[in-house]
């Protein structure tokens, strides 16, 4: 499932490269991202949309908030994928990466002046707004540069999140922002933008939540005779190897030493699959109401670069006591948030190998009992310098990494047999870079 191999030596490999060599060479914790696997999710995904003999198909906006690394999102940019961004610095970083901006979607809940301004000048395709300020707000930023913006609307039905986010379907909000948006001759409402939040993961789980969709479409067209040219239903595809911990599951484990249970894949809706149900779904409804078949649009993050990337870090300590030896790691909570509340699977990359015979707590390096992974994993018998690898990590592990008494790790790419950095590691003088100087009779 993510190209990996045992050497002859026992260690774990990629395209021939030994990832605690990697760890070795570029330092530990160390991000790896797979080349390959970002050009075949990236190349699958838009496959509906260029085979027209397959019926229709979605447009794909990559979330930048998934995993904001300038090399990845280069990458899925010169497949075609196109940027959802949701604040003025991911505007700013799609714009300075060159996404046309007929390529970008710029959402969020707290869009500076500013940033709406550089949104109309670039011509996004949508500014989606979360209320109607908000909506009001890409009108005045319009005017100011005597131009008309592509304006959606982001609403928010029962089956999706809710508060700080869009309109509230069941009030009268997006019928009265539809009507201010009509007459605002600095705006063009172009669509309606939906995210559902909670995981999709099967045809099921999609096919209720388009149906929600399309219900409010209908309702808003009886009352208000608007349409929307594109319906954005947003991100929530998964990815086949990660899911989060059942809750039943997660106290069984810490208190009873049970395995964690991997995440059945089969059955599991792919980008692709996602792109010809919605595409097919929102037909459908448009026919039904004798309307234009409206763009369709996917935003998926973690379904694009979920099991991309993987995480090396390297065992300090192996701390016996307690019942349960603890596995002491240089990557704690401050690298690898998610592992707090989802599935990743977990190897030794160091040789030879072995069965994974011996129950381990993985902790991170952090001083606070807070800093673990995993309360039970099992893995071969562990030794300090041993290298493991966290699988599945392109997705929210560098967004939500933090410099917590330690430098960030480096962010390489490896493309076959070539590796290159993507990031370099942070320094102590990156963590002290922008401090007032002290020892300095200059007021600070």
């Amino acid at each position: 499932m993510w190209d990996l191999a045992r050497r002859a030596d026992g260690a774990l490999a990629r395209h021939g490269v030994s990832l605690a060599e990697l760890a070795e060479r570029f330092g530990s914790p160390l991000h790896v991202v797979s080349a390959a696997a970002l050009d075949r999710n990236a190349s699958d995904a838009l496959a509906p949309l260029r085979d027209p003999t397959s019926g229709p198909a979605c447009d794909v906006f990559y979330s930048y908030k998934t995993n904001p690394v300038p090399g990845v999102l280069a990458r899925l940019h010169a497949h075609g994928i196109g940027a959802e961004v949701i604040s003025p610095y991911e505007l700013w970083l799609a714009l300075r990466l060159g996404v046309p901006g007929d390529r970008i979607i710029y959402n969020g809940p707290a869009k500076s002046f500013a940033s709406l301004r550089d949104a109309v000048r670039a011509g996004v395709a949508m500014v989606n707004a979360n209320s109607p300020g908000d909506a009001a707000a890409v009108g005045r930023a319009a005017a100011a540069e005597g131009r008309v913006a592509n304006l959606g609307l982001r609403v928010t039905l029962g089956s999706t999140w809710g508060g700080q986010f869009g309109l509230d379907a069941a009030s009268d909000a997006p019928e009265t922002t539809v009507r201010a948006a009509q007459r605002d001759p600095h705006v063009v409402l172009r669509g309606l933008h939906v995210h559902r939040g909670y995981g999709i993961r099967t045809a099921g789980d999609l096919e209720g939540y388009v149906a929600d969709v399309l219900a409010f479409c209908a309702r808003l067209h009886a009352s208000t005779g608007w349409y929307p040219d594109t319906i954005d239903l947003g991100g929530s595809l998964t990815t086949a190897t990660v899911a989060g911990i059942p809750a039943r599951q997660y106290r069984f484990n810490r208190a009873f030493a049970t395995d964690l249970l991997p995440p059945d894949p089969t059955g599991h809706l792919t980008v692709a699959a996602a792109s010809r149900l919605a595409a097919s779904l929102v037909a459908a409804g448009a026919a039904e109401r004798g309307v234009a078949v409206p763009t369709v649009v996917l935003e998926p993050g973690r379904a694009l670069t979920g099991d991309t990337q993987l995480l090396l870090t390297t065992v300090h300590d192996v701390k016996a006591g307690g019942g349960i030896p603890h596995a002491v790691l240089d990557a704690g909570i401050n690298v690898a948030e998610p592992t707090s509340g989802e599935y990743h699977q977990v190897f030794r990359a160091s040789g030879p190998d072995a069965r994974a015979t011996r129950s381990y707590r993985l902790v991170g390096p952090i001083c606070t009992p807070a800093d673990v992974l995993y309360h039970h994993w099992r893995l071969p018998e562990l030794s300090p310098g041993d290298v493991l690898a966290i699988m599945d990590t392109g997705a929210y592990f560098v967004p939500f990494s933090t410099s917590f008494s330690f430098p960030r790790p480096a962010i390489v790419l490896q493309d076959g047999a070539s590796v290159e950095v993507l990031r370099r590691a942070e320094t102590f003088e990156d963590l002290v870079a922008r401090d007032a100087a002290t020892g300095s009779d200059e007021p600070a």
